[in-house]
């Protein structure tokens, strides 16, 4: 009943706020903020304390990565996998619970989720319950765990959308074929190669003629566009190209688009300022509209009970977050569970 009041009282003050004085949200009073002083008063008391018992800082030697979530006593931690691609794994460290700092290990990677799991070495209490994702629907109140300072606090939202799957977007080369195409040409033609992408970094040039992916002959613009968006960023691929007399075999590790193609982005993603390498792809995720940044993946998500519904992954634009459930965060820990036992030496 406490708690139905105070959500009273939000929805009432944020309505007079704008229907009496229609004030844009930078002038927005700041207790009246998804992260303000009105909304910690009726939902931090249980969630604040959770999120800063099981909210972790990553970093890559200096340099921050984003956030994990301890999801175990034993110490293992569940983050955003793509966010820490690049580190060096001798060089993870993670900051907390609490202010302690100390090596980190990867146990082992989800792709499918873009989830990787990690030990911090020690026991520690998580703080949290697993809740359940089943009830919620549009305009459902959730929190997440979010950087505050030196420690962790919370920032509210509603979910805006069912639990649903998001498409896969696959990875890209990073050329752009031009209109020549067809079995008589002998393939597609390469107009522009992306600098700095995939495929100049492995040696493809403008005016080659791709004629096949992994050996198998591709003649049609399309058709090859799609055989490629059917691989993951990440994948290697062989691509066979001609170039004046010369048949050649170019292994390529795919990109992102999002890192390959940036000029090209649309309005609504230039608006939407940094966004996650890799929104794309979840078989099944909650959407919700609380403001994070790409570092704040890894997170956790929270009921108004304090209790863990999920693990932020992605920032898809300025509108739209994406978190995996936690039922499918335990699914994944059950199937992962000897890969992770063998890699602490537990077996």
């Amino acid at each position: 009943m406490k708690n139905t009041v105070k959500l009273t009282r939000i929805y009432f003050s944020t309505f007079v706020v704008f229907a009496g004085f229609a004030l844009d949200a930078a002038s927005l009073s700041t207790k009246l903020r998804t992260d303000g002083t009105l909304l910690r008063e009726t939902f931090g008391e249980v969630a604040e304390e959770v999120a800063k018992a099981c909210t972790v800082r990553i970093f890559s030697g200096s340099k921050p990565t984003g956030l994990g979530t301890v999801i175990s006593k034993e110490g293992i931690v569940v983050a955003k996998s793509s966010e820490i691609d690049t580190a060096n794994p001798d060089s993870l460290k993670i900051l907390g619970p609490g202010k302690r700092m100390g090596r980190a290990r990867i146990l082992t990677r989800d792709p499918e989720n873009d989830l990787v799991f990690l030990d911090i070495g020690r026991q520690v209490d998580p703080g949290f319950e697993w809740g359940k994702t089943e009830g919620l629907t549009h305009g459902t109140w959730v929190l997440a765990g979010v950087p505050e300072g030196f420690t962790f606090g919370v920032r509210g939202g509603v979910c805006s959308a069912l639990t649903r799957e998001i498409k896969k977007a696959g990875g890209v080369i990073g050329v752009i074929l031009g209109g020549k195409d067809g079995k008589e040409f002998g393939g597609v033609e390469v107009t522009t190669v992306a600098s700095g992408g995939p495929a100049e970094k492995a040696g493809m040039k403008k005016g080659d003629i791709i004629f096949s992916i992994n050996g198998d002959d591709f003649f049609e613009r399309e058709k090859m566009i799609e055989k490629v968006k059917s691989f993951d960023p990440g994948t290697a691929i062989t691509v066979s190209v001609k170039r004046g007399d010369e048949e050649l075999d170019i292994e390529i590790t795919l990109g992102y688009r999002a890192l390959v193609f940036s000029e090209l982005k649309s309005r609504n993603d230039k608006m939407s300022g940094k966004m996650s390498v890799r929104r794309t792809g979840f078989k099944r995720v909650i959407q919700h509209e609380i403001l994070l940044g790409p570092s704040d993946m890894g997170g956790p998500l929270f009921d108004l009970e304090g209790k863990l519904i999920g693990i932020n992954i992605a920032k898809a634009n300025r509108v739209e977050f994406y978190a995996i459930p936690a039922e499918e965060i335990q699914r994944i820990l059950k199937e992962k569970a000897g890969e992770i036992a063998e890699a602490r030496g537990e077996n």
